[in-house]
């Protein structure tokens, strides 16, 4: 077992959650105006990543949550204007969710003020470091999605 690296693996799992909660309310106090958390803005990321309406099951899936934790975001989402959930016409157990008029025009609106936070958070960073930070977090995501695989087979046995 290498102490030093397991010290700077420890660092950079509680740096992923001090960025995550620094991004989140810097987004949350940003969004406030247009009736949004981080949350609700990257669902709807999430949706328009669909070439069609996707139901909650996708969106979950693609998401990172559970198809209950999706489904409370695109509730008030849908509340405050900005999806429409509607039962799929060839099966009325399946709900999908599409943009409204007011989600396509926010998106709209916000194309070149992302683009300009996004240059601000990232300008300072060499594309050769953005490239590598993109492929490790991907074979992060693919850790994460392993050790919940093996939880689920150790759940299995369980019963």
């Amino acid at each position: 077992m290498n102490r030093d690296r397991i010290a700077i693996e420890g660092e950079l799992l509680a740096r992923f959650f001090q960025l995550s909660n620094k991004l989140q309310t810097y987004l949350d106090q940003h969004l406030k105006k247009d009736l949004l958390t981080t949350k609700q803005m990257f669902l709807m990321i999430v949706i328009g990543s669909f070439e069609s309406d996707p139901g909650f099951s996708e969106i979950s899936d693609r998401f990172g949550t559970s198809r209950q934790n999706v489904k409370q975001l695109a509730l008030k989402l849908e509340k405050n204007g900005y999806v429409e959930i509607y039962t799929d016409q060839n099966d009325s157990r399946f709900k999908r969710v599409k943009f409204t008029r007011k989600a396509n025009d926010y998106w709209k609106k916000r194309d070149e003020m992302d683009v300009l936070m996004l240059n601000k958070l990232f300008g300072d960073i060499g594309i050769e470091k953005l490239e590598s930070l993109k492929d490790t977090m991907k074979q992060l995501d693919e850790s994460i999605v392993s050790l919940g695989e093996g939880e689920e087979l150790e759940n299995e046995n369980d019963i």
